[in-house]
């Protein structure tokens, strides 16, 4: 099978990025043909690509359209897609795909074009953020960009939407979506073996880039709450992103710059999950969550909010993990049940790396493979 991946970037070290890229690996080892093209790449690779998976991009630069003044941007956008049009043409004219893959959000920009380019090649979407955090926009120019696209029209001509997510699924059936189905992302790597220091270690990890999702502020608030009571916890935070210096401030406030560090991305995460006690996700909306199912094969719990969409689908609540309220005192009393039982911590770390074997490459990746070729698909 011949697969075109469409994303606008591969330099961003984030879930969806790391998600793609393992799974175009997997189906690369099995003999398909994989090509990501992009057109907002700026940057070596986040992740690494073998011989095997090739990468284009076709330098169509959409969020260049914020630098025009608003009058301009109408007829920047026209001039805009119709380079997208001439530049995705050749490539799938050299390529000739069996399927085209097109991971949204941000893709929602030229899906209507692609949608018209693929002709009978069938044309699957990937949903990798909450429904409501993927057409809704902001600003004013944003929706009037969008309601000019009309990305929805396309999205219901495709042959397959995949969500992550049976609520996330639910919401796109809801607004019209025909073909729906839930394959949930693998996890990037599932351990062998896992050993853990015989000790707690008294840390807290979080993994996520420092942007107004994630909701850092919320975790470090609830920290502030129980770090009086437990003063040989700290917590460690891996990421990177606009929100770092608000953070900083926000713990520099609390008087917490020796227990709560932000530390740069890094590629032996597996590492720190076996060196941390627990982790948390205190996140506003996900698409699915990653680093949680990450750190569950790492036989680590995880305390998450309860946010659309994701930790309810993968947590046990009170077996693999604690699910808490979007609120600061709600994830402070889960956080401080795991800081107070160490026996029922380590039980359910060992609960959750059993779950998460559920998500490993060779189980999730053959259902994607299906998807891929099924009648729905072969049918547009």
């Amino acid at each position: 099978m011949r697969l075109i991946y469409f994303i606008p970037l591969l330099s961003t070290k984030g879930g969806q990025e790391r998600t793609l890229t393992d799974k175009a690996n997997f189906l690369a080892r099995q003999g398909h043909e994989v090509l990501f093209v992009t057109y907002e790449h700026d940057g070596p690779l986040a992740y690494q690509l073998p011989p095997a998976v090739r990468h284009t991009d076709i330098d169509c630069h959409y969020f260049s359209l914020y630098h025009q003044p608003l009058w301009r941007r109408p007829w920047a956008l026209l001039q805009l897609k119709r380079t997208f049009r001439e530049r995705m043409g050749r490539v799938m004219d050299e390529f000739r795909p069996d399927v085209i893959v097109v991971a949204i959000p941000n893709t929602e920009n030229f899906l209507s074009d692609l949608v018209r380019l693929a002709g009978k090649t069938p044309v699957i979407v990937e949903s990798h953020l909450a429904y409501g955090h993927t057409v809704i926009r902001r600003g004013i120019t944003e929706k009037a960009l969008y309601w000019l696209q009309n990305p929805l029209r396309a999205i219901k001509k495709s042959s397959l939407l995949v969500a992550l997510t049976q609520g996330d699924a639910e919401c796109w059936r809801r607004v019209g979506v025909p073909r729906v189905t839930v394959i949930p992302n693998p996890v990037t790597r599932y351990p062998e073996e896992i050993s853990h220091p015989v000790r707690p270690q008294h840390r807290i990890v979080c993994v996520g880039r420092l942007a107004p999702q994630k909701r850092f502020d919320r975790l470090i608030d609830a920290f502030a709450v129980l770090a009086a009571k437990y003063p040989s916890w700290h917590v460690d935070i891996y990421g990177e992103g606009e929100d770092e210096k608000p953070l900083r401030q926000q713990i520099a406030r609390h008087g917490l710059t020796e227990r709560i560090r932000i530390l740069s991305p890094t590629d032996q995460i597996y590492a720190v999950y076996g060196q941390s006690d627990f982790l948390v996700l205190s996140s506003d909306f996900e698409g699915f969550g990653l680093v949680i199912i990450e750190a569950m094969a790492c036989g680590i719990p995880v305390v998450a909010t309860n946010c659309p969409y994701g930790p309810a689908d993968i947590i046990q609540d009170g077996e693999t993990g604690l699910l808490a309220r979007m609120e600061v005192q709600d994830l402070a009393d889960k956080m401080e049940w795991m800081m107070a039982h160490d026996a029922e911590r380590l039980q359910m770390g060992r609960q959750a790396r059993q779950s998460a074997a559920r998500y490993r490459q060779e189980v999730v990746i053959p259902q994607w493979e299906q998807a891929y070729a099924s009648p729905l698909t072969i049918a547009h």
